[in-house]
């Protein structure tokens, strides 16, 4: 019995001198990093955060609505609103975002694509804006490793807050990404009790300086591209302006993301076909399975080749402080008062991010493919790539590679790699190679093509509903 005794003494020494290492460890993590921490992340900050929200008036009488809907009593309503704000608070850790989180999600960028980030416009408004100010990204959505992306790409200047979807909520995912800062949100769930919880939550954190970054979208898009903006996370960010002793700048860095793969490119284009034409979920596993097999072995013998770029660039900064100036109805009691303000700025948030958004070598060849009606040659495609390139003279171009030929060479790669395109028959001895589509890929060339349209030309063209396969613009 002494024996136990000792032993669970021992472990609880240790126990609690690992605490304490970790912790000076962090606190020296975060001096020699100058990294910059929203108080607001940290555990110890939840009691603060719990006091806002249950003091807030519309939980209040969300809670005594809920109660009397339900027909329980305030304390099992005051119950359930805690276990939603459980549910979305995350447990941000110092030493798992940057000891842990920030070198994992480098090793995967590195490992799957070329990562490339426009620092100059954030550096220079780093430079400028006012030293209390308060950011949010409001990001565009074209993958689940956008995640993973921006944060690697960030965490030089911030430690990053995202809104994540419920896809997340499985584990060990949602432990990772509650490490990491992320607060969870159940995009389609109508609760009035949870979204007042959530509405106030949001305010809160964003009143008290938490760097966040939303996905303007609220999902990925199916055939590339730009999906019409949702409301919600913007109406709870810019609201928070409504409290009077919220004096801080607040903007909005629309962020614009591309890839020349997107890891669940055949998975999106799928859901736009008939259920009878999809993948069974047995046929998605066994690609899944022949992917991670084919790469594995790859890697072992060093021939994996990479999918090439993911690029981040940023548009210019939004005042909100300036637009609730000029349209002080974005701040009316009734949702439906500040409704057409709302979408304005939402609007003007994706003609910044559209206006941002990044060529890449595969989508600038997608498009060039699907402009022409036949066979291409080399010099053909490099010449069709140039004349693109010349259309948007004012847009970034981020890749190493400068001219149509290199672009087409580096894009070329990457799609006989997926066998996306294919040798056309030949024209007789001593012709030129011309290359094509591949005839059953057509969904996958116009959703990379339908990445560098640009959100008034979607607009103008409408959003497809699911199960019409109509892809090309």
């Amino acid at each position: 019995m002494l024996r136990l005794e000792i032993i669970a003494a021992t472990v609880m020494v240790a126990a609690i001198a690992a605490f304490l290492i970790t912790k000076r460890h962090a606190r020296r993590l975060q001096r020699r990093q100058r990294i910059r921490i929203d108080r607001f992340k940290l555990k110890r900050r939840h009691a603060d955060i719990e006091l806002e929200v249950f003091g807030s008036r519309d939980v209040v009488h969300a809670v005594q609505a809920y109660a009397k809907e339900h027909h329980v009593g305030t304390d099992v309503a005051m119950r359930q609103a805690r276990t939603y704000l459980q549910e979305i608070v995350p447990k941000f850790n110092l030493l798992a975002y940057y000891r842990f989180g920030a070198p994992i999600a480098k090793a995967i960028m590195y490992f799957l694509y070329q990562p490339v980030v426009e620092r100059t416009l954030l550096r220079n408004f780093n430079d400028r804006a006012p030293k209390d100010s308060i950011v949010v990204y409001v990001i565009n959505h074209r993958s689940n490793a956008d995640y993973v992306l921006v944060a690697h790409m960030l965490f030089e200047f911030i430690s990053l807050s995202y809104a994540v979807g419920e896809w997340a909520r499985v584990w060990p995912l949602n432990h990772l990404f509650k490490w990491f800062g992320a607060y969870f949100i159940r995009r389609r769930y109508r609760e009035p009790l949870y979204h007042a919880v959530l509405s106030t939550f949001v305010r809160t954190i964003t009143k008290h300086g938490v760097t966040q970054g939303i996905f303007i979208e609220g999902g990925l898009t199916r055939d590339g591209a730009f999906l019409k903006p949702k409301l919600g996370m913007l109406d709870y960010i810019v609201t928070a302006k409504g409290d009077p002793e919220f004096s801080a700048p607040l903007f909005l860095i629309p962020t614009a993301i591309n890839y020349d793969r997107v890891l669940e490119d055949r998975n999106l284009t799928e859901e736009l076909l008939g259920r009878e034409d999809r993948s069974t979920r047995v046929q998605k596993l066994n690609t899944s399975l022949q992917f991670l097999f084919k790469n594995f072995w790859r890697s072992v013998f060093r021939r994996f080749k990479r999918y090439g770029y993911a690029i981040v660039s940023f548009g210019s900064p939004i005042s909100v402080d300036d637009y609730v100036r000029a349209h002080p109805s974005i701040l009316a009691a009734d949702f439906e008062v500040r409704k057409p303000a709302l979408r304005a700025l939402a609007e003007k948030v994706m003609a910044e991010i559209s206006s941002a958004l990044p060529a890449t070598p595969v989508t600038l060849a997608a498009r060039a493919f699907r402009q022409s009606d036949r066979a291409l040659t080399d010099a053909e495609m490099a010449a069709a790539i140039d004349r693109q390139r010349s259309e948007w003279r004012d847009r970034v171009w981020l890749p190493a590679e400068k001219n149509g030929e290199e672009i087409w060479a580096a894009a070329r790669e990457i799609l006989l790699l997926r066998r996306l395109i294919e040798e056309s028959a030949g024209e007789g001895a001593g012709a030129p190679l011309r290359w094509q589509w591949n005839a059953d890929e057509i969904l996958l060339r116009d959703y990379y093509a339908n990445s560098l349209l640009t959100f008034g030309e979607v607009r103008q063209r409408g959003w497809p509903e699911r199960g019409v396969a109509v892809l090309s613009a």
